[in-house]
């Protein structure tokens, strides 16, 4: 049984349910479930962390650490990209109005095609290569 579980900050401890057993040893399997929050994003994430009989509390401990760790990373690189500076902006315009354009040439072909290959062969496009 956990008692009194450090957690890091920002994370609650929301719920410890009961799960099954273990097929091996027939111990209980239980399931913690914490939700973190973090205060530069102000975003908030469930997470769970299943444990059974043999692991120890610093083991649950570490997980949760690790797990915290891991989500604090991802969500802050990915909610934290710099804007686009005024090139990229112009270079970014450019791309869509390319795809735009092609897009309009493609829906004008009768078969959605805009480039086709080239034919290997001789001069004028005969494939067998006589002149």
């Amino acid at each position: 049984m956990v008692s009194e579980l450090w957690t890091p900050p920002g994370v609650t401890d929301y719920s410890v349910a009961p799960v099954g057993h273990n097929a091996e040893t027939g111990g209980s399997i239980e399931q913690h479930i914490f939700q973190v929050h973090d205060p530069v994003t102000n975003k908030r994430h469930k997470f769970c962390v299943i444990t059974d009989e043999d692991t120890s509390q610093a083991h649950l401990e570490d997980m949760v650490s690790s797990a915290v760790d891991t989500w604090f990373t991802e969500v802050r690189q990915k909610d934290h990209k710099p804007a686009p500076t005024p090139e990229q902006r112009k270079e970014i315009g450019a791309i869509l109005n390319d795809i735009r354009i092609n897009r309009t040439k493609r829906n004008e072909s009768s078969n959605n095609r805009i480039y086709y290959s080239g034919l290997k062969g001789g001069r004028n496009g005969n494939h067998r290569g006589t002149n």
